[in-house]
């Protein structure tokens, strides 16, 4: 067994003052320094290539993100095998990588792959990496920190992967489209329940998994006392059972953290903190009465002088309204939707009202609808025909259908002066509410 090494600044200061000690000085060591260092990282390098079935870690690039499967094998050819479960693996190229030294100690990966494409994604903003300083090395773990990072370091552990741990990562590529949207469902509302011993709701709050890049979770609080709404956002990682949250969720004295996946139900269950802990669709209504602070008489004017109105997402930048919820904004895009257009008693199209939904590959999904406004307190869409391919649009159709129907509240978010902007506040579901703006 190899001891475990640590690497200091210290270490490399000593080599260096005695690799310049006057000859007459007797050495203390049979090497020089150039050679013990190579020594050093030659024997980091035999670690890397032997163990048996290479090597697992979970990267997760900074503290607010979530964290990626990823195995490597490295070869005596200077090359390494990546799988991960990011995007897919669609960049899991085979790369070289380098044992070296700059002031440390470190391994850096040299052709483009998976590290690279985290390192670019969302504009370089996840602080990945593709350099990594060693910190301390053993047969069975080997502990990095990031190479870049001065203020807060992140920290990368690989462990030593097992003969199935290739084939696990590759299973849970699946597992992020399961955890964004239950696989395609009518039900919109994905509860987080946590369960007495009496089977009673002791939290209700709701479960939107956000994004496959920055894999973060968000945990909204709904206060029907006042109908304000308040979201924690915690970073995740899939495992082969569940997933987990890498900072844990954290209700009163409560602590949780892990979450196993049940697929004959489709929800999934933790029990730490000696508590169940569910998140499921429709365990529990969010609002089950009108709440007089979100009820408001814009919604008498709604319509008034204008007859379309636009959802945009956030991919368009300033003319997105920000007002819009998180939550909201996953279901677009589990829906493969960029921008929304409802067009009111068009006269046109025998002055029928309809949603023209705006699909990321270019296409267009049409649904006529019939709208009731229930003066100085919402609007309610019901839903008459579809007209387009209804695939990935079937959560957003439970939403703008609801039979409850939507709070409407004037905003000042639009950028023109004589456009009105509107925030729309789901009545079922108070935490998913979408900004549009006339036209």
């Amino acid at each position: 067994m190899l001891r475990n090494i640590k690497i200091s600044s210290l270490f490399f200061l000593l080599l260096a003052v005695f690799a310049c000690s006057d000859d007459d000085v007797q050495p203390l060591f049979e090497q020089d320094s150039d050679t013990r260092v190579n020594q050093l990282l030659e024997s980091y390098r035999d670690v890397l290539i032997n163990s048996e079935f290479g090597w697992k870690t979970v990267y997760q690039p900074g503290s607010n993100f979530g964290g990626n499967n990823i195995y490597l094998n490295f070869n005596e050819d200077n090359t390494v095998d990546i799988v991960s479960d990011v995007l897919g693996g669609q960049n899991d190229l085979e790369t070289t990588y380098r044992v070296g030294i700059s002031q440390f100690p470190e391994l850096v990966f040299e052709n483009y792959t998976t590290f690279h494409a985290l390192f670019e994604a969302q504009n370089f903003s996840l602080g990945a990496e593709f350099e990594f300083i060693f910190e301390e090395v053993s047969d069975t773990q080997i502990i990095f920190r990031s190479k870049t990072d001065i203020s807060d370091p992140t920290e990368i552990i690989f462990e030593k992967a097992s003969a199935q741990d290739q084939e696990i990562i590759e299973n849970l590529r699946d597992f992020y489209t399961q955890l964004q949207d239950e696989n395609n469902t009518f039900r919109f509302i994905r509860n987080l329940v946590v369960l007495n011993d009496s089977n009673e709701i002791l939290y209700n709050r709701t479960f939107t998994y956000f994004d496959d890049l920055e894999r973060t979770a968000g945990v909204t609080n709904f206060d029907v006392a006042n109908g304000s709404i308040s979201t924690e956002i915690l970073p995740i990682t899939v495992t082969n059972e569940g997933f987990r949250f890498l900072q844990p969720l954290t209700l009163g004295d409560l602590s949780i953290t892990t979450f196993v996946y049940d697929q004959d139900f489709g929800t999934y269950t933790s029990v730490d903190s000696g508590v169940t802990t569910i998140i499921g669709y429709d365990l529990a209504p969010v609002a089950t009465e009108i709440i007089p602070d979100l009820a408001s008489s814009d919604v008498n004017s709604f319509g008034v002088d204008f007859s379309t109105y636009s959802y945009l997402d956030e991919s368009f930048g300033s003319t997105f309204l920000s007002q819009t919820s998180e939550n909201f904004i996953n279901l677009g895009k589990v829906s493969n939707l960029y921008r929304v257009d409802m067009v009111l008693d068009d006269p046109f199209f025998s002055n029928q009202s309809y949603f023209i939904f705006n699909m990321n590959d270019g296409s267009f999904n049409f649904a006529t609808f019939t709208r009731e406004v229930i003066a100085n307190e919402r609007v309610v869409f019901t839903f008459s025909e579809f007209f387009g391919d209804p695939d990935g649009l079937i959560n957003i159709f439970a939403l703008l259908f609801s039979a409850d129907g939507f709070y409407m509240t004037q905003t000042n978010e639009s950028q023109f002066s004589s456009n009105p902007s509107y925030k729309f506040t789901s009545v079922a579901a108070p935490n998913l509410n979408f900004s549009v703006y006339g036209i």
